[in-house]
């Protein structure tokens, strides 16, 4: 279970970050129609509880898609719960620096990709770093929907959650969940 966490943690993290970072660009740089629609449709997540849009995935999942649960439901399930806190930090990241730098890259020549690479990439980096370390501390401690999505491979939260029924295994229980909840507070 610890394996499947850490597993799906990078995986999410970096897929929602990835995602993230082209939507941030996109919200932050560009006037488009529909720009404040999109970016609330995006912070749905943030709104309605988890519990909906694991129920919700679920009937989807399932009963329209016949997909079979897994690992990779759980992690589709929180990439999309992820997308909100990624795209947040990596918006008021770009926000923060002077789009004069790009303006002066493209006006000596560089191409959109040579400045995203040599300019907007490394001012954003800091907003990168943070944005993977939110979305691996979101998917590791998500209960809710692992709880739903996960199939036979269990998920850590859901493990612990699975292990409370046995009294004589609640103190390691109890460690186990002090000792991540302390690490993830440091990852923060």
């Amino acid at each position: 279970a610890l394996w499947n966490s850490l597993f799906l943690g990078v995986i999410v993290s970096v897929v929602a970050t990835a995602i993230g970072l082209p939507t941030a660009i996109a919200l932050t740089r560009y006037r488009m129609p529909g720009g404040g629609a999109i970016a609330s449709a995006l912070m749905l997540p943030l709104i309605v509880p988890s519990i909906v849009f694991a129920v919700a995935l679920l009937v989807i999942l399932v009963r329209i898609l016949g997909v079979q649960l897994s690992l990779w439901t759980v992690g589709a399930a929180h990439v999309f719960l992820a997308l909100p806190f990624s795209v947040m930090v990596l918006m008021s990241r770009l926000e923060g620096f002077d789009r004069s730098l790009e303006e002066a890259s493209r006006d000596l020549g560089e191409n959109a990709w040579g400045t995203f690479r040599r300019v907007t990439l490394p001012l954003a980096w800091p907003g990168v770093i943070s944005s993977l370390l939110m979305c691996f501390i979101i998917s590791f401690d998500e209960f809710v929907m692992a709880f739903f999505l996960s199939g036979t491979d269990p998920t850590l939260p859901v493990f612990l959650f699975g292990q409370l029924r046995f009294p004589n295994k609640l103190p390691g229980v109890l460690a186990l969940g002090s000792l991540i909840l302390v690490v993830s507070a440091v990852l923060v």
